[in-house]
């Protein structure tokens, strides 16, 4: 209510001193609308200005039912409900008050009040959209040292390049109303944001690219979390916040968070307002340094993030002549955020080196890597040793299986360390952390082994081992060994003989006791005698091979040679009839004889 002048506040007293002293029926109505009109404002308004600054009470009872609607709540609630599925993007509903009653009264609800009536009521309960936009109630967080949490956002920048040349992007020609002109620009410029909870400290660097991707992340990162000399804050998070972005959930680059043991979340949708500060630090970005540009342009990417580095050295040092860059803490204190990055020094292990940028490449290749268990043990290269090593799995042997695969991921903070997914029957998959075997023998042999003729080491059972005792003890009885079922069942021991009070099982003399069903055959059809003789005739013209022939000719007198197994080819290639061989025993022994009188 705006303020009122001395004479004005002095009328009101006037009118409220005369109000006071005519009857409740005597023109009290008419006395408030001649002042009204007197300085050109409606009745209700002298009405509330009579009560804040002439102090007058009306006197009126609160009404009894005052607070209360004949509508009932659970229309009322549905209407909100209803209106509150159409809220766009920017928390306004698309469907009006009038809709709702009458999708309410369509479906059995009551609705007897005015479309004004409801909106009165939406708003005084809280249900009206407007008040449901900000319903989530958010609270301040902290961190509790520099890389405890940091927060990553990627965007598309104002300024692309094109023919060699800057260009700036203007809301004249490029808005969402325009997808045209910004299809034209085949590359655009990403800025990546990382922005540190505790100290504020933040870094931006700029990728040339069609759109998000995991490449340019994977880059990002191995920039903002390596040492440079631009910038006082680098190291390994704790702890990453980001959007649910494609590149950001990539199979690839979270492979790599968890070898660098960096917890990472995505806000849930809608809620920016969980990152916030990296929001803000975009938000100076490109007032702070991008709105340079235009004065300064430069001609390609690499010169731009030239720029960007030599910004933000001087922006988190606050070494900019009149720029206040210190940031305004909860306090009331104003802070340096690298001389808050600086305080690092006093929480040992928070700063965390980033390993080579070829280890962490690794997890870029998209691959499941799995190994096969052997003896207890699996085989595995790993990126930062880049030699093959061995890795032992024997004190979590009850969980697995000889020659059973496990999925394994190398970890980038350990020495060689590994990471080994071992799946459970009806439980979770079991984790461990796996280093490998590192005392060996002049042979090559870990010392961890048994010596021959020496020792002996018991090797702890596996889960297969441990299902192979339970069905020993089922076929045994209870508290048999795995070796005594060994031993049992090369003497033949009857197995189960514990059960059925030491009769054991019976395992087939049960069978043929049972009835079985009728099923009716048709009767057999017999052979005939005509079908015999065909039988028999197949038989006598059964064929003998060329030297089967060759043998029962030989027999008969006729010399055996290649010679006879060649005639006999000639004259019956397919085989030799046996009902043959008489004839040809004739034959075969006057065309011998003709070769000795031809020869004499």
């Amino acid at each position: 209510m705006a303020k009122l002048e001395p004479d004005m506040i002095a009328d009101l007293l006037a009118l409220r001193d005369r109000l006071a002293a005519t009857p409740a029926k005597g023109g009290r109505t008419a006395l408030i609308a001649e002042f009204a009109r007197r300085v050109d404002r409606a009745p209700q308004t002298i009405h509330a200005w009579l009560k804040k600054h002439a102090g007058r009470a009306t006197g009126r009872k609160r009404r009894s039912d005052s607070g209360t609607s004949r509508l009932p709540a659970e229309s009322l609630e549905f209407m909100a409900a209803s209106m509150q599925q159409s809220v766009n993007g920017h928390g306004k509903s698309t469907k009006p008050i009038c809709v709702a009653m009458n999708i309410a009264s369509q479906n059995g609800l009551t609705v007897n009040v005015s479309e004004s009536r409801v909106a009165v009521l939406l708003r005084s309960q809280r249900l009206d959209a407007k008040t449901q936009a900000s319903a989530r109630n958010t609270q301040r967080l902290r961190s509790l040292h520099p890389n405890h949490v940091h927060q990553i956002d990627p965007s598309l920048c104002l300024v692309y390049y094109m023919d060699g040349r800057q260009h700036v992007m203007d809301e004249k020609t490029f808005n969402k109303n325009k997808p045209a002109s910004m299809d034209k620009v085949r590359l655009k410029v990403w800025r990546y944001t990382r922005y540190d909870h505790a100290s504020r400290c933040i870094d931006v660097r700029y990728f040339e690219a069609a759109g998000e991707n995991q490449v340019s992340l994977f880059e990002f990162l191995m920039w903002t979390w390596a040492r440079q000399a631009s910038r006082v804050s680098y190291g390994v998070p704790k702890f990453l916040l980001w959007d649910k972005g494609s590149a950001m959930t990539s199979a690839g680059i979270r492979r790599l968070l968890d070898a660098l043991g960096v917890d990472h979340t995505t806000h849930a949708a809608g809620h920016a307002w969980a990152k916030g500060g990296v929001e803000n630090a975009n938000w100076i970005v490109e007032r702070h340094f991008e709105s340079r540009l235009r004065d300064e342009p430069v001609d390609t990417v690499e010169q731009l993030n030239a720029s960007a580095a030599a910004w933000v050295r001087d922006y988190n040092a606050n070494a900019m002549p009149h720029i206040d860059s210190r940031t305004q803490c909860d306090d009331g204190e104003k802070r340096v955020r690298d001389d808050m990055f600086a305080l690092i020094a006093h929480y040992p292990g928070a700063l965390v080196e980033l390993p080579e940028r070829d280890a962490c490449a690794w997890f870029m290749r998209g691959k499941e890597e799995t190994r096969v268990i052997k003896a207890g043990h699996i085989r595995f290269a790993h990126p930062q040793t880049r030699k093959s090593e061995l890795y032992s799995l024997q004190p979590w042997a009850k969980d697995f299986a000889n020659d059973e695969k496990v999925r394994v991921s190398p970890l980038l903070l350990g020495d060689g360390l590994l990471r080994v997914e071992i799946d459970r029957y009806g439980q979770s998959p079991l984790h461990v952390d796996v280093a490998p075997e590192r005392e060996f023998d002049a042979f090559g042999r870990p010392l961890s082994a048994a010596v021959l003729g020496q020792e002996y080491k018991s090797a702890p059972h596996t889960a297969a081992q441990a299902a192979a005792k339970k069905i020993a003890q089922a076929a045994y009885g209870e508290g048999t060994s795995l070796d005594e079922a060994e031993r049992r069942k090369s003497k033949n021991v009857r197995p189960f003989q514990h059960l059925n009070d030491g009769k054991g099982v019976v395992a087939h003399t049960h069978l043929g006791q049972g009835e079985l069903p009728t099923r009716l055959l048709p009767e057999a059809r017999p052979i005939k005698t005509a079908d015999l003789a065909a039988l028999r005739s197949q038989r006598a013209e059964a064929l003998l091979t060329h030297f089967e022939a060759a043998k029962a000719l030989s027999a008969r007198g006729v010399p055996m040679s290649p010679e006879l197994v060649g005639s006999l080819k000639s004259l019956h290639p397919d085989g030799v009839p046996e009902a043959e061989l008489g004839a040809l025993e004739a034959r075969l022994t006057v065309r011998a004889s003709l070769r000795v009188v031809g020869g004499q």
